[in-house]
């Protein structure tokens, strides 16, 4: 029996290991924290179920859709309510429905007339030479204008990666964008896609209907840990990975080294400096650690419903950077999923730092939740203390794909391509969502299954290429 070790107890090391455990692999789960689940977060008390990571999950693929009835989860699953129809972007400091079709649009308080103009002449743009790399805003300017960045785009990355459009690039942190442009010569599908995508907080965007599950997002990595159980090994942060003659020796703190036959490197990329890597291109490995990662807090809070003059008749609300809020956006839970709030009681989950603020989150929880509250009070009317509160701060949140991203992605091909058993997976290759985690990890279990080959022992060759089918669908 092939031994494999997970390195990080997140969602991708999690579903890696059970997948592979499922073919008959020995696994071994290292995660350094007291805890699994990674960035996801879901807290109940005293009558609340607030999400203090990712808020929900984009309609599953089929992939994924597998994945949670294999975990038995089918029954539990709660789909985000119809009522709950309405987004929401801050503007001249109200609160401004976003248009959800090209007809609304042209009725709609949020653009100038000029904006307008520019979406539905955005087919008559030429691609011409368009650059190979670009940032998402320079796209944005090129293919329509700075209003439509600044009140459409803008606030949607804060939404996806809480991040700056100025620094992102177009081609790997909106890849839609880029493509169809490239195919098509017109991104107006792909605008109106992201118009109606429901502001899911800082991660957890998406353009499909959201789902999630009675206890919340948490029942994703509690049942994945029930079916690993003694695998799981909390508070063993790797602190060794070597390569050698007889396959990968782990060495993590407080553990004996184990050799094994394959490892998947699932933990954040900025944990890799606190590795020390005894393998070909470990010094090239070692860069993806710079990756930037900015602080995220996510702030839920509690009110009674006569507290709050907004009706709360949506997903929630994003903010345009140039409206200087403090409040990034925020979801209105207990309009999106049932039993977020007690009865007569309302619940809104606020994100604020990323990129646009990184040293409020450096404050305390009191101060916090202070900043957050001048901004409900302005944007959704509230009076009074809140009921509940609960304050999550994330340190280093979430992968950007800035300018010249494309040099990390190689990095981690070449090292997997020089280093046979050893796969590299997690939100920093192919997409920050929770789907995107899941797709990486199915990836990266193909991939090491094709290693060890059908009989369960390393294969003497190489693994194979991402793109082959045994890599399965980027």
């Amino acid at each position: 029996m092939a031994a494999v070790a997970i390195i990080g107890a997140g969602l991708t090391g999690l579903t890696a290991a059970f997948r592979l455990k499922q073919r008959g692999s020995r696994v071994v789960v290292y995660e350094a924290s007291d805890r699994i689940g990674g960035s996801i977060k879901s807290v109940r008390r005293d009558g609340y179920l607030a999400e203090l990571g990712p808020s929900s999950l984009a309609a599953p693929s089929a992939a994924v859709t597998t994945l949670l009835a294999d975990l038995g989860l089918d029954g539990s699953r709660v789909t985000a309510s119809p009522a709950a129809g309405n987004r929401y972007i801050v503007r001249r400091g109200r609160l401004t429905r976003l248009p959800m079709a090209p007809a609304e649009l042209l009725t709609s308080r949020l653009l100038s007339n000029g904006a307008k103009l520019a979406i539905f002449g955005e087919p008559l743009v030429d691609a011409g030479d368009s650059p190979l790399e670009e940032s998402i805003a320079a796209f944005v300017r090129r293919r329509f204008n700075q209003e439509v960045l600044d009140y459409i785009v803008n606030p949607f990355i804060a939404g996806m990666f809480a991040g700056d459009p100025e620094q992102l690039s177009v081609r790997h942190a909106t890849p839609k964008l880029h493509a169809l442009e490239r195919t098509h010569g017109s991104v107006m599908k792909a605008l109106m896609q992201m118009m109606k995508a429901p502001p899911g907080g800082p991660g957890g965007g998406g353009m499909a209907k959201l789902v999630s599950f009675r206890s919340g997002l948490q029942e994703i990595p509690d049942a994945l840990g029930r079916e690993l159980s003694s695998e799981v090994r909390l508070r063993a942060p790797v602190t060794q990975l070597r390569k050698g003659d007889r396959g990968w020796t782990v060495g993590a703190a407080f553990q004996t080294p184990e050799l094994f036959d394959a490892v998947v490197y699932a933990a954040p990329a900025h944990c890799l400096d606190e590795v020390d890597l005894d393998l070909v291109g470990s010094e090239k490995l070692s860069t993806l650690a710079s990756i930037f990662h900015p602080p995220v807090a996510v702030v839920a809070l509690g009110f009674r419903r006569d507290q709050l003059s907004h009706p709360l008749d949506g997903f929630g609300f994003l903010t345009p950077e140039v409206e200087r809020k403090r409040v990034m956006g925020a979801v209105f839970s207990s309009s999106l999923f049932p039993d977020r709030a007690p009865e007569g009681h309302v619940l809104v989950t606020a994100f604020v730092g990323g990129t646009r603020d990184p040293d409020l989150v450096q404050a305390d929880p009191q101060t916090l939740t202070a900043r957050v509250l001048d901004d409900l009070r302005s944007l959704l009317g509230t009076s009074g203390e809140p009921t509940f509160r609960a304050v999550q701060v994330w340190p280093k949140a979430i992968p950007q794909y800035v300018l010249g991203y494309g040099r990390f992605k190689e990095i981690a091909e070449d090292v997997e391509r020089r280093n046979p058993g050893l796969v590299l997976a997690g939100t920093y290759r192919d997409g920050v969502s929770l789907g995107d985690s899941m797709a990486s990890a199915e990836q990266a279990a193909g991939r090491v299954t094709e290693f060890l080959g059908t009989d369960g022992l390393a294969t003497a060759g190489q693994q194979p290429d991402r793109g082959s089918p045994a890599a399965g669908p980027d």
